[in-house]
């Protein structure tokens, strides 16, 4: 009986450690999070706050995390692996927003702490991540891009524009010349 037991807890970590590197592979981003001492209700309200970026969490054992990162060949950070670690994983093009979800976070409770994460296999330390929470999001830099390729065109019709109007004026003022 214990060795059915066994193999059905070692299938069951087999079959995490296989969902693990799928969700790795699909997600944009990765970063790994210490709750130590975050209540469950706190833990859910990041989960919503998440949810709206397209982000999850995961939580798992260290071990287990470690053997997925191992498979898909990413270098092993025990620094990520202290204590109780989740794993927030984005799908999401908009990174930033997700850094800056975890770290308004991270300032509100403290309990919880950004160890650092991946994005697109490269590695990030925690002190990145803040870097990157303080970026502007991706409708602000859209809407800066937008501005800095207008402002030229602005810039030329506004002195077409003028050229109409002292054209105007100038013909307002021989009008009024030739009334008088």
């Amino acid at each position: 009986m214990n060795k059915k037991l066994k193999k059905i807890g070692l299938l069951t970590k087999e079959k995490v450690v296989v969902e693990l590197k799928e969700k790795i592979v699909n997600s944009q981003g990765c970063f790994f999070v210490k709750f130590n001492k975050l209540d469950a209700f706190s833990l859910n309200v990041l989960r919503n706050d998440l949810k709206d970026s397209q982000t999850g969490i995961i939580v798992t054992k260290n071990t287990l995390f470690q053997k997925a990162l191992k498979e898909l060949d990413y270098k092993e950070s025990s620094e990520f692996f202290d204590g109780e670690t989740g794993l927030v994983m984005t799908s999401s093009n908009d990174i930033v927003a997700v850094c800056k979800i975890l770290v308004d976070f991270s300032k509100e409770k403290p309990n919880l702490k950004v160890k650092g994460g991946l994005i697109k296999d490269k590695e990030i330390s925690a002190e990145e991540v803040t870097v990157l929470s303080k970026l502007p999001s991706k409708e602000v830099l859209l809407g800066m891009a937008v501005r800095g390729l207008a402002s030229p065109i602005t810039g030329l019709l506004s002195c077409f524009n003028q050229v109409v109007l002292k054209f105007v004026w100038a013909i307002e003022e021989i009008k009024k010349v030739k009334e008088k």
